[in-house]
């Protein structure tokens, strides 16, 4: 029997094009590598959960990503 459970996935970018200098306290900026969330959606794997999402925000289609990650969503941790 084929597994049909819908699951939740964030798909977010990280590379040059996140990369960004935080002024730190003593006036010197410091450099970090970050992530920019571009959506949650779902579907039964990553693949079908992106194109959802490109259907449901039209502008994922036209940006330039350096690289995309996907993960499953499971119960949230609050630090």
């Amino acid at each position: 029997m084929k597994n049909s459970r819908t699951k939740t996935y964030i798909f977010y970018e990280i590379g040059d094009s996140c990369s960004v200098e935080f002024k730190m306290k003593k006036g010197r900026f410091h450099p970090t590598e970050d992530a920019v969330v571009i959506g949650i959606s779902k579907g039964q794997n990553f693949q079908a959960a992106f194109k959802k999402l490109q259907i449901e925000s039209p502008w994922v289609k036209e940006y330039k990503f350096d690289t995309v990650v996907a993960r499953e969503i499971g119960k949230a941790i609050y630090l």
